[in-house]
C-alpha cells in the first residue's frame, strides 16, 4: 500500500522532523539544479530494492517533476510490502522553504 500527498503535506512531515527517506527520482542534473532539502538522488531507472535497503527500513516518500515516476515507485515498491508515498504533483513548481537551489 501507498499514500500521495501534496507538497503541503510533505513540509508538514519535515517542520516536525518526521524521519523518513526522501528520495528525488530525477536525472542527477535535474538535482543538481535543485531539489529538496535531505533528499537523496536515486534516478528512476536506477532504483532498487539494494539501494533503498542501504538507508534502513525508514519510510520513504517519492517525488519526480510531475508525479508521474514517483507514483509508479511508490505502487510498485508499496506492493513488496515498503512503507511508500509520492508526492502527488511533483516538485515542478515548488518554491517552497526546503528548495535547495544548485
Amino acid at each position: 500500500m501507498f499514500a500521495v500527498i501534496s507538497l503541503r503535506q510533505l513540509e508538514q512531515m519535515l517542520d516536525r522532523g518526521q524521519t523518513l527517506l526522501l528520495v528525488d527520482l530525477r536525472p542527477g542534473y535535474a538535482y543538481g539544479e535543485s531539489h529538496l532539502c535531505g533528499a537523496v538522488n536515486i534516478p528512476y531507472d536506477c532504483l532498487d530494492e539494494e539501494i533503498l535497503r542501504m538507508y534502513g527500513d525508514l519510510p520513504i516518500v517519492f517525488y519526480c517533476e510531475h508525479g508521474g515516476k514517483s507514483m509508479q515507485a511508490a505502487r510498485e515498491f508499496g506492493r513488496r510490502g515498503w512503507r511508500t508515498a509520492s508526492v502527488g504533483s511533483g516538485i515542478g513548481y515548488y518554491h517552497g522553504k526546503y528548495l535547495v537551489s544548485g
